[in-house]
């Protein structure tokens, strides 16, 4: 008879480091409020700055959700956050594409059409931070990073 071996419940903070700080999260769409408070939380910035971050760990987890495996039964996003003296870093990585959908690597859309709804969370995300990129390759894992003045 195989076992089957229970994994923590999601959401669950990750190994901390003086330096950095972790939660996974889950498939749910309520777990980006959490990430939303988390990194709030984690952060240890000051108000305006703490509000940015935290506004930008809520669009990169709802873009890892909808456009990843992340938003799949049994996906995981991970949320990180690195403090320099040079610079906050949010990490937000998925679980890489859907099977069966294209591989999608993130862009801000064109500004055509600003009534559209949807697609503007890189964006948003571009105007909240000071620089943002992403790292990955065809069919894996791919982390969103997005940089803010130190604290």
């Amino acid at each position: 008879m195989q076992s089957s071996a229970r994994l923590p419940a999601l959401p669950r903070r990750l190994c901390p480091s003086p330096t950095t700080a972790g939660i996974l999260l889950g498939s749910d769409p309520r777990h980006v409020a959490v990430a939303r408070r988390w990194a709030a939380r984690s952060s240890r910035a000051r108000p305006g700055l703490a509000d940015r971050i935290s506004l930008a760990a809520s669009e990169l987890v709802t873009n890892a959700q909808r456009h990843s495996a992340s938003g799949g039964t049994g996906g995981t996003v991970r949320v990180e956050l690195l403090r320099t003296r040079l610079h906050l870093e949010l990490r937000v990585t998925d679980n890489g594409p859907r099977p069966g959908h294209d591989i999608d690597f993130p862009r801000v859309t064109d500004p055509a059409d600003p009534l559209r709804i949807g697609g503007h969370g890189l964006r948003l995300v571009e105007s909240l931070s000071m620089y943002w990129d992403w790292l990955g390759h065809a069919g894996g894992p791919l982390t969103v990073r997005a940089m803010f003045p130190p604290s």
